[in-house]
């Protein structure tokens, strides 16, 4: 592994506005801002381009990055850190464990940015029942979340998954760039979102809202995928692989 992959791995581990272990954060989330603020989520986020953008245009409100690689967040975490960003915070934890760190009604918004659309996978597919099964867990009722993908498929597939699931379609545009939008947190463009229109892919947008209320098969299945990850986390703690975080 290059050296400077290896020093950001180290380095974010010792970082205050990186959390490694999501339980800890478990109803702290006003301590830890020092406010009571709507709290909005990037999943995935990475370098973190649009979450650090809305953080600063949107003091009023408090952002949360998700990504389970260290090094991806290094990026994020420093120029938060750099610019005195207070109102966004960052955890290294896979998604399916989200509900450790949060309680029912914690988070206000979703945002999900170039997920990866794992064409043999579906079951991994950020849109898949799981998934929105952690995200209603976690969510207000009703909370709007936002999807943007490059991804012909997969943005075929969650809009058939996220019908099924009982969400609602606020609108879809199919090809993001086509025409300028109304809407600024649109025109924010990640490091992803730049390689794929320079490639000549078209983006596709999704806003929906999750459903008003979620059955007692949804704290079922959390739980069981809850208990997989954990089981995964545990084999590679006593069986550590290359180094990767």
């Amino acid at each position: 592994m290059p050296k400077h992959k290896l020093f950001r791995i180290q380095a974010v581990k010792s970082f205050s506005n990186v959390s490694h272990a999501p339980e800890e954060l478990l109803g702290n989330w006003a301590s830890l801002f020092g406010n009571s603020n709507p709290i909005t989520v990037e999943l995935g986020c990475g370098r973190g381009d649009l979450l650090l953008t809305l953080a600063q245009q949107h003091p009023q409100r408090n952002y949360v990055g998700v990504d389970l690689k260290g090094v991806r967040l290094w990026p994020a975490a420093t120029m938060a850190l750099k610019n005195n960003i207070h109102n966004v915070y960052f955890i290294r934890t896979n998604i399916l464990d989200l509900p450790s760190a949060f309680e029912q009604g914690d988070v206000s918004e979703i945002w999900i940015t170039f997920p990866d659309p794992y064409p043999k996978k579906r079951r991994k597919r950020m849109t898949a029942t799981r998934y929105l099964d952690v995200y209603s867990r976690i969510s207000k009722p009703a909370a709007p979340c936002h999807l943007k993908t490059d991804d012909d498929d997969f943005f075929k597939f969650s809009l058939k998954s996220l019908r099924d699931y009982g969400c609602t379609i606020l609108s879809t545009i199919e090809d993001v760039h086509a025409q300028p939008q109304p809407r600024h947190d649109l025109q924010i463009l990640t490091a992803y979102e730049k390689r794929h229109i320079a490639e000549g892919r078209t983006i596709k947008y999704i806003h929906f809202t999750l459903p008003k209320e979620r059955g007692p098969q949804i704290e079922q299945r959390t739980y069981q995928h809850r208990n997989y990850w954990r089981g995964r986390e545990h084999k590679k703690a006593t069986h550590p692989g290359p180094a990767g975080y």
